[in-house]
C-alpha cells in the first residue's frame, strides 16, 4: 500500500475509533429505549463531510423501465432532498469507464463493485483496462470499489477469490490515489454464528483491505418484526475493531412489516439504524432501494421522508 493512502486511511481509522468510544455508553443506554423490536451539518458539502470523516448516506440505483442510469439518479435524487451522499453502484462484469460514470451521477461519491472470472483476474488479461480505470478514477472524493461482492453463495474457490483481490490490488496501487478505498463486501449473516462460514475466507489480507463493507437485511420481518439494529451491527463493528479497519453498510434493507402496514415502524427502524451506523463511525450506509428478488422500495411516505431526513442530516 502506498503511503499516501496509509496516511489516508490512518485519518479514517482514528476517525472511527474515536466515534466508536464516545458512542458506546450511548449505544448501550439506547438500545432498551429504541422503537424497535429486540432481537451532521445539512448546509456542508458531501466532500466536506467526507473529510471530516462523517457517515455518508444515500442508496443504490436502479433504472425503471424506459429510464436511463442518470435519469435514475435524478429521480432518486429528487426524492431524498435533491441529492445523494453517496450512491452505490453495481456492474455485472468489468466497471464502466469513468466518463460514462461521471456523465450519470457527476461528483457523487460512489461505492461501486464489479465482476470478472478470478483466474482471469490473476492471469492479468484484464490488467489494461482495470489500470486505466483506476488511473481515471476521480481524486476530489471517495471511492469505496468492491471486487465480487458477496461471493459466499458464489461457490467461488477461496484462494483464487483471495489472489484476484490481492492482484486488482496492485493495479490500484499503481494509481497512487488516496481517494480509493478497496472495499470487501461481505453479508452480515456471514459474521453470524449460525451462517457456518468463516470471513477469513475472503480477507486478502491488511495490506489489500482498506474497509469492511456489508449488506444486511432485516430478516426479523419472518417473524414479523423489526430487527434490533444495535444487535444487527455487532459482529461488524466488533470485527471492525478487531482489524483496525473502518466499515460502511454496502446495503440495508427491509421488507414493510407491521399490521399498520409497516409504514411507521419501517420509518423508526430506519432512523434508528442510520444512528447505530453513525455513532459506531461508520463511513457510508447505502439503502437497497430496489426490488430486485424482494421488494425493499421505499415506496411509503413515512419512510421516504425518514431516509430523507437521514441524508440531509436533519
Amino acid at each position: 500500500m502506498q503511503d499516501s493512502r496509509t496516511s489516508a486511511m490512518f485519518n479514517r481509522l482514528a476517525t472511527a475509533t474515536l466515534s466508536f468510544a464516545l458512542a458506546s455508553a450511548a449505544l448501550t443506554g439506547a438500545a432498551s429505549a429504541a422503537p424497535i423490536d429486540d432481537g451532521g451539518d445539512g448546509t456542508s458539502s458531501t466532500t466536506d463531510r467526507s473529510a471530516a470523516g462523517e457517515t455518508l448516506f444515500g442508496g443504490t440505483v436502479f433504472e425503471r423501465p424506459g429510464e436511463s442510469y442518470g435519469e435514475a439518479f435524478q429521480r432518486l435524487s429528487k426524492a431524498y432532498g435533491g441529492s445523494l451522499d453517496i450512491v452505490r453502484m453495481f456492474h455485472s462484469g468489468l466497471p464502466r469507464p469513468w466518463s460514462t460514470i461521471t456523465s450519470d451521477i457527476g461528483d457523487t461519491p460512489l461505492v461501486v463493485s464489479f465482476n470478472a472470472d478470478p483466474g482471469a483476474i490473476v492471469a492479468g488479461r484484464h490488467d489494461q483496462m482495470l489500470s486505466q480505470w483506476f488511473a481515471d478514477a476521480p481524486r476530489t472524493r471517495p471511492t469505496y470499489w468492491s471486487y465480487f461482492h458477496e461471493p459466499e453463495n458464489d461457490g467461488v474457490s477461496h484462494s483464487q477469490y483471495r489472489a484476484a483481490w490481492r492482484h486488482i490490488s496492485s493495479l490500484e496501487d499503481r494509481a497512487d490515489n488516496p481517494q480509493l478505498n478497496a472495499t470487501l463486501i461481505m453479508m452480515c449473516w456471514t459474521l453470524e454464528k449460525n451462517s457456518g462460514r468463516d470471513w477469513r475466507d475472503y480477507y486478502a489480507g491488511d495490506d489489500v483491505v482498506d474497509v469492511l463493507g456489508f449488506d444486511c437485511y432485516n430478516g426479523g420481518h419472518r417473524k414479523g418484526r423489526y430487527r434490533d439494529p444495535i444487535d444487527m451491527m455487532e459482529d461488524v463493528t466488533a470485527l471492525s475493531e478487531s482489524l483496525g479497519k473502518p466499515f460502511g453498510i454496502a446495503e440495508l434493507g427491509s421488507v414493510v412489516v407491521g399490521a399498520d402496514g409497516g409504514t411507521r415502524g419501517r420509518a423508526e427502524w430506519l432512523t434508528e439504524y442510520a444512528r447505530v451506523i453513525r455513532e459506531n463511525g461508520g463511513l457510508f450506509g447505502t439503502y437497497f432501494d430496489s426490488d430486485v428478488g424482494t421488494d425493499y422500495r421505499l415506496n411509503d411516505d413515512a419512510s421516504q421522508a425518514a431516509w430523507r431526513a437521514v441524508i440531509q442530516g436533519t
